[in-house]
């Protein structure tokens, strides 16, 4: 994905390559992660895609591995043997 082309779901700001993303939706108007119904002519590149590049990545530091520490534990606990 490059920041020329960054754009995202209208409903749960799924990120994507704007050209695929609309391909995408023109032949199933269906976001694929929030199965919402989003029309292709509603997708639009970012106005500041960098800010949202910034947005995600500071997101996805804050749930580093300290969740999936906490996953392992719950599998651990779903054994049965």
């Amino acid at each position: 994905m490059t920041i020329k082309e960054w754009s995202n779901c209208p409903n749960c700001k799924l990120p994507a390559i704007y050209s695929e993303f609309k391909r995408l939706l023109e032949a199933d108007p269906t976001c694929p992660m929030c199965e919402t119904n989003v029309p292709a002519i509603s997708i639009t590149m970012c106005s500041d895609p960098e800010a949202e590049f910034k947005a995600l990545t500071a997101l996805m530091k804050e749930s580093g591995p300290n969740e999936e520490e906490g996953a392992n534990d719950d599998e651990e606990g779903d054994d049965l043997e």
